[in-house]
């Protein structure tokens, strides 16, 4: 009957999955509510307030169905509840995956997943975040399924095919916890040298079935839709990349992975706390592996211990292995949720420390693990607000200077005559707090930062017609070109003198810049 489904299957579900689904539920909360409860669009989500996420043309062929799980409208709360439970499902996977029993390991695994800064950018992006979070959640999903069935690797090419046509980065997601999985094997679990490679296999022919499926519903999508594959980050270029490149793919991902652990070392920024706390994290792992290495006499096997520095080696690879595939990607915070497994792997190692045979160095290495974890979540729930503030500050500055402009257009006399709308130029604005301050304080987060929203001439026509009710018509690309060859376009002057806002014809100009 229907009232028995629950006491079934709290019967089936494990006391560590539950406590990573609600730990995680939690912490997300607490780090996220705000940007739940305000809608705070960034320069995208103007231009997205309904849209079906069809992005056939992107590649992402499953995002439209991944997203109209919570309706194509912005809902803030709606998706940020679905986004959390796909979160928490993920965070669970990752428990079942490495077998963690300790409860303290299994809330701070829940915490990273959650509060990592790339789920805070994509709440940037709120339109589609619960679509990407499924994505996220169908990547990790697929390693499980690999590791626990024989023919898991099938079911597990399935899921990989969905995540990555949601977003391609989460391939990078697969291949990192991949890699995870078969370091943790190396470590902990005294896997044997057959297993290892019949665990290497299967990884290789889910992923190969998975991309290759991918790139089959890619081709059946854009034959039956008869679109083509958009430029959009090098997506057009997918393939060409040539063995000349691959030095400087190196040195592409050397920076990135520099600059988003160590960025003010590096690059000579302020050094802000997460640096602080990624070098001591460095330096943690760093010993604990070489504690586990020389506890379980993994160095006895020499071969295994090659496999595993390789696969220490092959990570940057996973994390963005995107750059190997195109020459024009450009990786940002929201294609990088798989660094995330370098914060996992360290839970992993305190949470394989027996209590009772635990060494002297183990033991502060365990309490190195959970200060320097539970900091970093909760400097990871700063940074998070940290963003939304500065959204919200972007969102106001707009908002006023779409009321300051409809405030000009109702002045003039031709107001009534009015229905299309062309802008030249941007706005352009610089104050210490959005420009300076915030941006040296947290991470490169993409979607986020800048002074206002209103780039294009898209977004003011947007903003106009859907936060003040002002609805004005586009230009036609015969009609731009005429318009802007006129001499009264010329003879305008610049924002905020009352020249810059003008009637030609039926357009309505705003002049932010000279041509």
């Amino acid at each position: 009957m229907p009232e028995n489904i629950g006491s079934k299957l709290r019967g089936k579900i494990q006391y560590e999955w539950k406590l990573a689904i609600i730990s995680a539920f939690i912490i997300g909360l607490l780090t996220h509510l705000y940007i739940f409860l305000h809608r705070l669009p960034n320069h995208d989500g103007l231009l997205n307030i309904y849209s079906s996420q069809a992005k056939v043309s992107s590649g992402r062929f499953f995002l439209s169905n991944a997203a109209g799980l919570s309706s194509y409208f912005d809902m803030p709360w709606v998706i940020g509840l679905f986004s959390i439970l796909f979160l928490s499902l993920a965070a669970a996977c990752i428990v079942c995956l490495f077998e963690v029993k300790k409860k303290m390991a299994i809330v701070l695994i829940s915490g990273i997943v959650v509060a990592f800064p790339s789920v805070s950018a994509t709440f940037s992006y709120m339109f589609t975040a619960d679509g990407y979070m499924l994505g996220t959640f169908l990547a990790v999903l697929a390693v499980l399924l690999t590791k626990k069935y024989k023919f898991g690797f099938i079911i597990g090419a399935v899921a990989l095919c969905l995540g990555v046509g949601i977003y391609q980065a989460n391939l990078s997601v697969a291949m990192a916890f991949i890699t995870l999985w078969l370091m943790h094997d190396i470590l902990l679990k005294k896997t044997t040298t057959k297993q290892l490679g019949l665990n290497v296999l299967r990884s290789a022919l889910m992923l190969g079935i998975g991309m290759v499926s991918y790139l089959v519903v890619y081709k059946i999508y854009t034959k039956f839709l008869d679109v083509s594959i958009t430029s959009y980050q090098g997506l057009d270029k997918v393939g060409s990349v040539t063995l000349d490149d691959i030095p400087k793919v190196f040195e592409t991902i050397d920076l990135k992975l520099k600059t988003f652990f160590f960025n003010g070392f590096v690059n000579q920024a302020d050094v802000n706390l997460l640096e602080w706390l990624n070098v001591f994290l460095l330096i943690t792992l760093i010993i604990s592996t070489i504690t586990v290495i020389v506890k379980n006499k993994v160095y006895n096997s020499i071969v295994q211990i090659l496999i595993f520095v390789l696969l220490v080696l092959s990570l940057p690879i996973s994390f963005y292995v995107v750059y190997f595939l195109s020459p024009e990607a450009e990786y940002h915070m929201l294609m990088i949720f798989s660094i995330s497994s370098i914060y996992i792997y360290l839970i992993l190692l305190y949470d394989a420390v027996e209590v009772r045979k635990s060494l002297w160095i183990e033991k502060i290495n365990s309490w190195a693990t959970v200060i320097l974890l539970t900091v970093t979540i909760y400097n990871f729930g700063l940074i998070a607000n940290i963003v939304y503030f500065n959204m919200e500050l972007k969102y106001e500055r707009s908002i006023q200077l779409a009321n300051r402009l409809i405030d000009r257009v109702e002045q003039l006399e031709d107001y009534e005559d009015i229905k299309k709308i062309h802008v030249i130029g941007r706005y352009r604005i610089e104050t210490p707090l959005p420009s300076v301050i915030i941006p040296q304080k947290i991470p490169q987060m993409v979607g986020s930062t800048g002074e206002h929203l209103l780039v294009e001439t898209a977004h003011i026509q947007k903003i106009f017609a859907n936060f003040l009710g002002y609805e004005l018509l586009f230009l036609m690309p015969d009609e731009l070109e005429e318009m802007n060859a006129r001499n009264e376009i010329k003879e305008m002057g610049i924002w905020p003198v009352k020249e810059s806002v003008q009637v030609i014809d039926d357009v309505l100009v705003i002049k932010f810049e000279e041509q």
